[in-house]
């Protein structure tokens, strides 16, 4: 996008600075300049001031600063050439600039998704249907105020009420453009269909504010056992891995609190908005991202985790504990009482007892995994003892942390009524095996082959799973371990198809799933849903496995040419290399 220099520069300097800020937080003047609350941290008194003679803005507490554009920009997280065109408009000032193709594309579909939540809305307000909804909306307290601030609607029965509304316009082209976003489909004898029937619709947001998606809920008991939410197909504007539900409203709040709460659900969300807790998001039904987590990273290092209590929601909050502080971000948790999700504490104790307990409730992710661990202990089981003691140290390993390991050992001894040294022993005791040993001075021997085989497959397994969830770590397993024959067939294709997609592609998506065997597409699940993130060493430790287990096919092919006489100087180097490769791996890992 491309703005002439002249217009940016007349709107630079003639923006009126304080009328442009004092539309979004209140602004009292003192003496030449205007004082306010800083809406970029948790201000307290004011600190923010706006020169109208300098045309500037500076925070004294936080340090932010800048002129009407750049405030903009943070305020409300835009692009430059978005808030030169927000600010012109308020100048009068016509703001046009050239689009490449796909910009011109995106702003199509943004206005096409944002006539279709006007659709949603209308048809919530303004039908029978809509009736039943509002009061199934009602009864889950939320208002229409509610419904208007979180861009709530409702999706027709009918097969095709949408896409009938937003073609009624004559435009041979808007069919394909709600296809490409996922709003209609298409059957088998050419007509088109509605993808959201029968349910109440969320709209979801990038993080400019664009809706590039919708999650569509059942409200009422059906016959069949369809899902309970639908969301939005993959699209050139709808990417899960890149979208966190709520984050656009809730960044500039994230700014001021400095924290974010991730909940996972929309009414979790609600609930914590009527509650009065509006730095929150929700993860989208799916797994935490590295994208996620660098959006994060822009605005907060503080991060509270509020997942179900169920089993799937202490998995996922342990994979979200291990990814957001290997990213260097500080980490807490809630975990709400009586198996309750934040909706229905809400609802039993009161938003003021909600408020109370998002805000003053967390406890340290050690502290979590500690509580989870002893859940599960029975002191008259001896072997559940030890399994309680293994899983609290192998997360104190994990956090590599003296003061938290002293903590933990008192801990653990006061909850087993035993002496702390008898702790710190087992605890230093409690040492990962290694896989090799060196029996002599020219053999690598393994402890146990069956053994050893389980270390091979399960590094396998860890490597898919590492290159699966980031491109930059499958390129790195393919220029550590180059050609490779793998432990396992099937694991080894899984490897070597997300390598080739990710030639073309970033990230993973559904077309990478439709490359898969049914075969390699259960293991793929197996292994995704089967990882133990607690137990997940760093990628370079199974890359060091691996190359181990790569020496060693590569010695027994040249120990088979030993045996049949067909060695020449290129194998003998061949061997040799082969086996020092294995000796300093073994080194390492015995330091």
């Amino acid at each position: 996008m491309r703005i002439p220099e002249s217009i940016v520069k007349k709107i630079t300097e003639e923006a009126d600075i304080v009328a442009i800020i004092g539309e979004n937080i209140k602004l009292e003047k003192k003496g030449n300049d205007y004082k306010g609350i800083c809406p970029f941290h948790n201000d307290s008194n004011p600190s923010f001031s706006v020169s109208p003679s300098k045309r500037v803005y500076k925070c004294f507490s936080c340090g932010e600063s800048g002129n009407a554009i750049t405030f903009i920009q943070k305020y409300k997280n835009l692009s430059f050439p978005q808030a030169i065109k927000y600010v012109g408009e308020r100048m009068g000032i016509n703001v046009e600039y050239e689009d490449d193709e796909n910009t011109k594309s995106f702003q199509k579909y943004y206005r096409i998704m944002k006539e279709a939540e006007s659709y949603y809305e209308f048809y919530l307000k303004n039908s029978k249907e809509g009736l039943e909804a509002l009061d199934y909306l009602k009864k889950r307290n939320i208002n229409y105020e509610i419904i208007k601030r979180f861009g709530i609607g409702l999706a027709s029965k009918d097969m095709d009420l949408l896409y009938k509304s937003l073609t009624e316009k004559e435009n041979p082209e808007l069919p394909i453009d709600l296809l490409n976003i996922g709003l209609i489909k298409v059957n088998d004898k050419g007509n088109y269909y509605d993808v959201f029937r029968n349910r109440i619709m969320f709209s979801i947001t990038d993080t400019n504010g664009n809706i590039v998606g919708f999650s569509g809920r059942i409200y009422k008991k059906t016959n069949s056992n369809e899902p309970k939410y639908v969301n939005s197909s993959e699209s050139d504007i709808f990417k899960k891995n890149s979208i966190l539900y709520n984050f656009s409203y809730a960044i500039n709040t994230i700014k001021q609190k400095n924290c974010l709460f991730i909940f996972e659900g929309f009414m979790d969300i609600i609930a914590a908005y009527r509650a009065n807790v509006l730095n929150c998001t929700a993860t989208m039904g799916t797994a935490l991202t590295e994208t996620h987590i660098s959006m994060i990273k822009k605005v907060t290092n503080n991060i509270v985790l509020c997942f179900d209590g169920d089993n799937a929601g202490i998995n996922a909050t342990k994979k979200a504990i291990h990814m957001l502080t290997t990213s260097g971000l500080n980490v807490k948790v809630l975990l709400v009482p009586e198996g309750l999700d934040p909706d229905e504490y809400g609802e039993k104790y009161g938003l003021d007892a909600l408020n109370n307990f998002l805000e003053n409730g967390s406890i340290s992710s050690a502290e979590y995994l500690y509580q989870i661990a002893k859940n599960d202990l029975n002191l008259n089981d001896p072997f559940s003892i030890e399994s309680f003691k293994n899983e609290v140290f192998r997360f104190l390993k994990y956090f590599n942390s003296n003061s938290l390991n002293q903590f933990y050992m008192k801990k653990i001894a006061d909850d087993l009524a035993i002496k702390s040294e008898s702790v710190e022993n087992d605890f230093n005791h409690n040492k990962i095996d290694v896989d090799f040993v060196r029996k002599d001075e020219n053999k690598i021997v393994s402890r146990n082959t069956k053994y050893i085989k389980k270390k091979y497959i399960s590094s396998e397994k860890a490597l898919i799973y590492y290159a699966y969830n980031n491109k930059q770590n499958c390129n790195l397993i393919f220029d550590t371990l180059g050609i490779y024959e793998g432990v396992n067939n099937i694991n080894r294709d899984i490897l070597f198809k997300i390598f080739d997609f990710y030639k073309k592609n970033d990230t993973i998506n559904d077309d990478f799933i439709n490359l898969l065997e049914k075969s390699e597409l259960d293991s793929l699940n197996e292994i995704i849903s089967d990882i133990n993130l607690d137990k997940l060493l760093p990628i370079e430790k199974y890359l060091e496995v691996l190359k181990t287990y790569k020496s060693e096919k590569i010695t027994e092919k040249i120990l088979e040419k030993f045996e049949k006489n067909e060695v020449n100087d290129d194998l003998l180097k061949k061997f040799i290399k082969a086996k020092r490769a294995s000796i300093k791996i073994i080194k390492r890992n015995e330091e």
